[in-house]
C-alpha cells in the first residue's frame, strides 16, 4: 500500500516541493525541472515505487543509488494530486 510518504518523496524527485503547477482553462499542469532521488538501494518507499513500476535505479555504487520516476510513476503522480505531471 503507497503512504502519504511514498506521494511526498516523489514531488521531492521532480520538484513539486519546490514550484507549484501552473493552471490553464481550469487544470493544472506541471512540467518537472528534474526527476532523480539520492538513497540507498534498500529505502523502503522507493524499492516499493519500483516494484509496482513508478520508478526505475541507476546502478548502485557505494555513494547509494538515484532513483527516478517512470512515466508511468508521473501519471501515477499526477493521478494522485489532480494534476497532469510532463516526462521531461
Amino acid at each position: 500500500m503507497l503512504t502519504t510518504q511514498h506521494i511526498e518523496e516523489a514531488k521531492h524527485a521532480v520538484g513539486l516541493d519546490y514550484k507549484n503547477p501552473y493552471t490553464r482553462h481550469g487544470k493544472k499542469f506541471y512540467r518537472p525541472y528534474r526527476n532523480n532521488f539520492a538513497t540507498t538501494i534498500t529505502d523502503k518507499i522507493w524499492t516499493e515505487l519500483k516494484s509496482r513500476g513508478y520508478a526505475e535505479h541507476d546502478t548502485p555504487s557505494e555513494y547509494g543509488v538515484i532513483f527516478w520516476l517512470t512515466n508511468k510513476g508521473l501519471e501515477w503522480l499526477g493521478r494522485e494530486l489532480g494534476i497532469k505531471i510532463y516526462s521531461k
